[in-house]
């Protein structure tokens, strides 16, 4: 059992040792043609860099905002408070990294995310877990990386109070997933 164990270990270490290799081996092509003059050409090698980390990193979700409005990749205005009349859509921006790419069969990339979420109350108690109350698919001749999910809740029924909101977002073209909270009140 031991050994077995030992040798997961060293193939993750191995594997996270490669792709560090990697990355840096590019990073360090693209600093070569800059400093050679060939700005265009350093810009593609660092993208072959940003690429090979892209992989090895695990899903992530930053940025989460209770938001207004949101319309693009950093284009949101930021609410105030985070406390909701009963009713009260809650709006959330986020923006995810890390996520795979499949193929839409038609020759382009395809991103596909759906999230979960758990409604804990103030005490800790799991009040309903609900499957994939959002998803993104968007579908491009690159690998995007300025992707923004916008999330609309309907909280109806939630009694006046404070509330955890647990999510689990799923890549749908991996086996990643990423948790993520926020927190918000139902005024009374």
């Amino acid at each position: 059992m031991k050994s077995i164990l030992a040798a997961l270990l060293a193939a993750t270490i191995s594997t996270s040792v490669a792709y560090a290799g990697d990355i840096a081996d590019r990073a360090a092509d693209a600093e070569k043609a800059l400093q050679a003059g060939d700005g265009a050409g350093a810009l593609e090698k660092f993208r072959g860099a940003e690429e090979a980390l892209w992989q090895a990193m695990p899903l992530a979700v930053q940025n989460v905002k209770q938001v207004d409005t949101a319309s693009g990749f950093g284009i949101y205005s930021e609410r105030a408070n985070h406390i909701y009349k009963p009713g009260e859509k809650v709006m959330l921006y986020m923006e995810p990294v890390g996520y795979g790419y499949g193929s839409d069969g038609l020759g382009n990339s395809q991103i596909a995310l759906s999230v979960d979420l758990t409604v804990l109350s103030d005490s800790g108690e799991a009040l309903g877990t609900f499957e994939k109350i959002g998803s993104v698919q968007v579908a491009s001749r690159s690998h995007n990386r300025e992707l923004f999910f916008k999330l609309d809740l309907s909280l109806d029924g939630l009694p006046p109070g404070k509330y955890k909101c647990n999510f689990l977002m799923h890549d749908q073209n991996s086996a990643k997933t990423a948790p993520f909270s926020t927190d918000i009140e139902i005024a009374g």
